[in-house]
């Protein structure tokens, strides 16, 4: 442990002058994107009921995801090259665009595509308001600015599935795209004039457009390879790994396969934890609700939990971020985030308590809270002057694609399972998701130390 001794900043200075006025605007934007995230899941049944297309409901949610993949990179190194100020405009315009596409669709399909364009702006806004803070804030201040983005999770996890709920049955589903566009006007009011200090890049990178297209067109080939169960579901995942791979290496830092320490170790630390988080987090209300006999709401509120403890282990992580090594820091959140996995694991034992599952993911939520931000943030320290934005693109990347490879491999053990021995099946699946994430979280444990330490050089 490295024995810095630095107090943490007041709050107080956080939002001083104009900074403040650029934390706050930041906050709104996150705030906006975690409602709408979830405000969307809750009104998907009565979309569905309104338009049809069944058949494409899987589609809304894997155009969010998929669009996320091309425009992170993008946003990141545009950032670098042209400033904060141009690339969110554009996505500000792109995301009012996907609210009208999305709250006027006919019919399914022209809703999928509002969906892609909502994931394309909230994609290009994570990249954009990280570069943002990497590049405003003194490194002192990083932590309680990434602190405060986690605890905007909160309030939106606990209101906007029944907003959503609320909006969708009483003055219709499509005044859910109408009531975010006032925060996000005042957000730009906030964010906008405040962002023109910020300094360009002389030489930044050439923005990664071909990649990332390639990228997300793998990804997809590789998830519909992964979910379906047909004679076509292998051919089709290899050809979208096999697409998509080449992409990516062109996207993240060199020695990224390797877990290179350096940026390319936080780059594997980001994909493995974000990875094994949400392969249990996306499947403990199936096995609550199956297994268990619960309800949607009492799972539910397991979830909420968790989010409330992520921010919990963020605040503890924003005091202790500069007295203590980021290897070790992202050692006890992922050792924390283990001992949540195991706990939720015997959800599948006969006769086990169900305490333990609840008592494990308030853990792991804990553990979420400190390792995870204090990635991006060794990130941010190590990156190359005018280059912050794109190279902690990278990890963004990494962090987005663990999750969804993650609930993808995870969803593939439970079809495959379920399709071979129908419902008796379902624990088998579910356990296979689970061995997926703890695999991955112990892996984190071995290379939690090659993280950046702020030098701008690799760790020994």
């Amino acid at each position: 442990m490295t024995e810095r001794h630095m107090e943490p900043p007041p709050w107080r200075e956080v939002f001083q002058g104009e900074r403040g006025r650029l934390v706050i605007g930041l906050l709104i934007l996150e705030t906006l994107v975690a409602v709408y995230a979830l405000v969307i899941t809750a009104i998907m049944p009565a979309v569905r009921n309104d338009l049809g297309g069944t058949a494409l409901y899987g589609f809304a949610f894997a155009a969010w995801g998929i669009a996320t993949m091309v425009t992170i990179p993008i946003a990141g190194h545009g950032v670098d090259r042209y400033g904060p100020r141009l690339p969110l405009l554009i996505v500000l315009g792109v995301q009012i665009l996907g609210f009208a596409v999305s709250g006027l669709a006919p019919t399914m399909l022209v809703y999928v595509v509002g969906m892609f364009l909502l994931g394309c702006a909230g994609g290009a806004t994570y990249a954009i308001s990280m570069g943002t803070v990497a590049k405003t804030f003194p490194e002192r201040i990083r932590a309680r600015v990434m602190a405060l983005l986690a605890t905007m999770w909160i309030l939106p996890g606990l209101v906007g599935p029944p907003l959503g709920a609320f909006i969708a049955s009483t003055i219709g589903w499509r005044w859910a795209f109408v009531v975010p566009i006032p925060m996000l006007v005042l957000a730009a009011s906030l964010v906008l004039p405040a962002l023109g200090e910020v300094v360009r890049a002389e030489e930044a990178d050439r923005l990664p457009i071909r990649w990332s297209v390639q990228l997300a067109i793998g990804l997809a080939a590789l998830l519909g390879g992964l979910t379906l169960t047909d004679l076509w579901s292998v051919p089709l995942a290899v050809v979208g790994l096999a697409t998509g791979l080449p992409a990516l290496l062109h996207i993240v830092p060199e020695g990224t396969l390797r877990a290179r320490p350096g940026l390319p170790g936080a780059a594997v630390a980001m994909f493995l934890l974000s990875g094994a988080f949400f392969t249990v987090d996306s499947f403990i209300p199936l096995m609550l609700t199956e297994l268990h006999g619960f309800t949607l709401m009492e799972a539910a509120i397991l979830i909420t939990v968790a989010t409330v403890t992520w921010s919990v282990g963020s605040w503890w992580q924003s005091r202790n971020a500069g007295n203590i090594d980021p290897g070790v820091l992202v050692t006890i959140g992922t050792a924390l985030v283990l001992a949540g996995i195991l706990g939720v694991a015997t959800g599948l034992v006969a006769g086990a308590p169900v305490l333990l599952v609840y008592i494990g993911w308030t853990v792991a939520g804990g553990g979420m809270g400190i390792a995870f931000p204090t990635i991006p943030l060794s990130v941010m320290s190590a990156a190359e002057e005018g280059k912050e934005a794109g190279q902690l693109s990278s990890t963004l990347l990494m962090d987005t694609l663990g999750a969804t490879i993650g609930s993808g491999l995870g969803g593939a053990s439970i079809a495959f399972a379920t399709a071979a021995r129908g419902n008796a099946g379902l624990r088998t699946g579910i356990a296979g998701a689970y061995a997926l994430g703890l695999a991955g979280i112990v892996l984190l444990l071995f290379i939690a130390r090659r993280l950046p330490r702020g030098t701008g050089q690799p760790v020994d």
